[in-house]
């Protein structure tokens, strides 16, 4: 939260929520190879000064980035994951781009007529923890991937490819490569990951830099409950994971691959048995252990399916 709205809002002082100065909202085109191809397909977030252009976004994704809470400290009807939208919204002069999450609460909240509580609940969790013995990652050292170069807003013209962005960060250009067998996405967050299928018919995730936080935010993509980082673990590291293809039987190529990254959720259905996961997990001398936690959750009270008009 920007400090000088915080400090209006701690010391009682009269300050106006922060909105957007104009947004346009529309259903997004669905997620095909044939839009992908065309350059007709973004999905995430990307910020400059003056705006914010976000891409195939569900209520169910633009509401724990509105609060800035995990997707799993949302509570709310299932119908919010389905419909897609793409918003591009413009920040207003003087305002700072790093309060677009309070300003998306007042659109959400105009447009979407939604209204939410607040509430900790206890949930079970697995935590991401150390296995006894010895780690089987390193960590990455901060000259091995040079700084992510922003690139403008907007689906990426050669094809066959499509555009990406974390959140709050630059686009990140996705490129199908070696007759569509493996992909390398690079410019975002976590630096260059490379996704390859391996010999059993699972896929293998090769990632320059992550942090053990980031790398629970994906696994959890894949099981039933949220996962904490309980290692420890600062700083980034070389992660190669080996996920099974279970989970992802029957998803479009690009829908693994945004599903894989964590930059969009898609109401996809959990491994049941999820031994692989868990093993796979164990290979990097991590492990997942069954715990309770309490967990501030976002209770939606009402939301529309449909916004107001632009």
């Amino acid at each position: 939260m920007n400090l000088l709205f915080a400090l209006n809002v701690l010391f009682g002082q009269t300050a106006v929520p922060p909105a957007f100065e104009v947004a346009s909202i529309k259903e997004a085109l669905p997620l095909s190879i044939e839009n992908i191809q065309a350059g007709q397909f973004h999905v995430g977030i990307s910020t400059n000064r003056s705006r914010v252009d976000y891409g195939f976004m569900s209520l169910g994704d633009l509401i724990p980035y509105a609060y800035r809470v995990k997707r799993h400290q949302l509570s709310g009807p299932g119908w919010m994951n389905e419909t897609r939208w793409d918003i591009l919204a413009k920040i207003p002069v003087g305002q700072p781009a790093d309060l677009a999450p309070e300003m998306m609460q007042n659109l959400l909240a105009e447009r979407f007529k939604l209204a939410i509580h607040r509430e900790n609940r206890e949930q079970s969790v697995y935590a991401l923890v150390i296995r006894k013995g010895r780690l089987k990652i390193v960590e990455a050292a901060a000259e091995e991937e040079p700084p992510a170069t922003p690139q403008p807003a907007g689906p990426v013209s050669p094809a066959p490819g499509f555009s990406v962005a974390g959140v709050g960060g630059g686009m990140s250009n996705v490129r199908i490569n070696n007759g569509g067998r493996g992909a390398v996405i690079s410019g975002g967050a976590i630096g260059t990951v490379r996704v390859t299928p391996d010999r059993n018919g699972g896929i293998q995730i090769q990632m320059a830099k992550i942090t053990m936080a980031a790398l629970g935010d994906m696994l959890m993509q894949f099981m039933d409950r949220p996962i904490v980082n309980a290692t420890e673990l600062k700083g980034n590291y070389k992660v190669t994971l080996d996920l099974p293809i279970n989970p992802m039987e029957g998803m479009p190529a690009a829908q693994k691959l945004t599903t894989i990254l964590g930059l969009g959720s898609f109401g996809m259905a959990p491994d049941t048995s999820r031994i692989a996961i868990f093993q796979a997990v164990k290979d990097l001398g991590l492990e997942l252990q069954s715990r309770k936690a309490p967990v501030e959750t976002i209770i939606v009270d009402h939301v529309e399916k449909t916004p107001t008009a632009n």
